[in-house]
């Protein structure tokens, strides 16, 4: 064999293993973009558990899911597909992002998919109804949706976009009249105090290009937790300004658009004459819990976003809801309100929902005083049939 074939084979067999050596380190970082840049949580590959799943459409699709958040070199491929299909007001090439009026993004399922049918909210809302009557359990129970985007701001789609938003006008209307309706003390309705504060103030209460809302926002479902079980308890005057930081929203990772930032400062609640007792940080699957020393809580969570919180406060000079709390939380709150929810109960305990499971949930509302049951309108519907519905 010549010299010149060995060091062409030698050539390509680097060019063969390289990929396979650096896969998994690209594994992580692919990881870390989902969580870190597209703010949400790496779908995880599913349980076999029956035969059956090998026919199960569903099955397989949460199988390329899951692939799709480890696919080597995530965030080079995004990056790559901007630049080949570069997004503008009204474009469709990007399957997950809908393009709005002044730069304003929303993800294209909230305007229509993500409630479903008419008849999957009618469906919801007959589970919980069915649920509230035919269940005994001692917790105070309080089901408390976030509002989409684009439920508080539609006149920030583009005309195509509206028409496809008001194709799922039924099922919106159907939601928010529900969650307001009277004497129905385990429904928090957050709509109403969201659409009063747009009306009232010219500041924005949502990110233009990211999928949550702002610390303004934050505060409104906050205070609608918390009114909930006590209404003398909310001061605004005790809003805190933590700090101002210019970020590229979370939607803009989604379709790689590194140069579209943001500024938003963060407001947190402090209230004078509560002191943090203890605090318990433990893996969202189980584990140890690690007793976390003195630390800068209130300023900015430090520990991980899916980890679960234990927290204990004693009153020094202002009341406190007693017993054992349960916050069942989606992003809305994990990535803004842990601090400032915290300081108002005298033990509770935060639990990402997407940790639990069904039977978890029950044997909650067996166990502690009250539960929340936090989901993103845009998640609400299968979740509430997935929680509440008997199978």
């Amino acid at each position: 064999m010549s010299r010149s074939r060995t060091i062409s084979g030698i050539i390509c067999l680097v060019a063969i293993c390289a990929p396979l050596a650096i896969a998994p380190f690209q594994l992580e970082e692919s990881l870390r973009f989902v969580h870190d840049l597209e703010n949400r949580t790496p779908n995880a590959f599913p349980a076999f558990e029956e035969p059956n799943n090998l026919l199960d459409s569903g099955w397989w699709a949460s199988i390329s899911r899951a692939f799709e958040d480890r696919v080597p070199f995530r965030k080079q491929m995004v990056t790559l597909d901007r630049a080949i299909n570069p997004a503008k007001a009204g474009d469709r090439s990007n399957r997950k992002v809908e393009h709005g009026v002044e730069n304003w993004l929303f993800f294209r399922k909230s305007l229509a998919e993500d409630l479903g049918t008419l008849e999957e909210t009618k469906q919801a809302i007959e589970a919980i109804e069915s649920f509230i009557a035919n269940t005994e359990f001692k917790a105070d129970l309080f089901i408390v949706v976030a509002p989409n985007k684009v439920s508080i701001y539609p006149e920030k789609l583009t005309q195509a976009s509206q028409e496809k938003f008001a194709t799922s006008k039924d099922q919106r209307e159907l939601l928010y009249d529900y969650f307001a309706k009277p004497d129905a003390p385990y429904l928090v309705d957050v709509w109403t105090p969201m659409f009063a504060l747009k009306e009232s103030s010219d500041e924005l209460i949502y990110e233009p290009g990211g999928s949550h809302y702002n610390s303004l926002g934050a505060m409104v479902l906050a205070r609608a937790m918390i009114d909930a079980v006590d209404p003398t308890l909310w001061d605004d005057s005790e809003r805190i300004e933590e700090w101002t930081k210019t970020d590229i929203p979370d939607i803009a990772k989604v379709i790689g658009d590194w140069d579209m930032k943001e500024t938003h400062t963060r407001i947190q609640i402090h209230r004078p004459g509560i002191e943090i007792v203890e605090l318990w940080d433990t893996k969202p699957r189980g584990g140890t819990p690690k007793r976390i020393e003195n630390p800068d809580y209130l300023s900015i969570n430090e520990i991980s976003y899916y980890n679960r919180r234990h927290v204990i406060n004693r009153s020094i000079s202002q009341p406190l809801i007693p017993g054992k709390t349960l916050i069942l939380f989606d992003s809305f709150i994990g990535h803004y309100l842990h601090p400032t929810l915290s300081q108002f109960f005298e033990d509770v305990e935060l639990v990402h929902i997407g940790s639990i499971d069904r039977a978890f949930f029950r044997k909650a509302l067996d166990t502690y005083d009250r539960v929340y049951f936090q989901s993103a309108e845009r998640h609400i519907i299968p979740r509430v049939i997935e929680f509440f519905e008997t199978p």
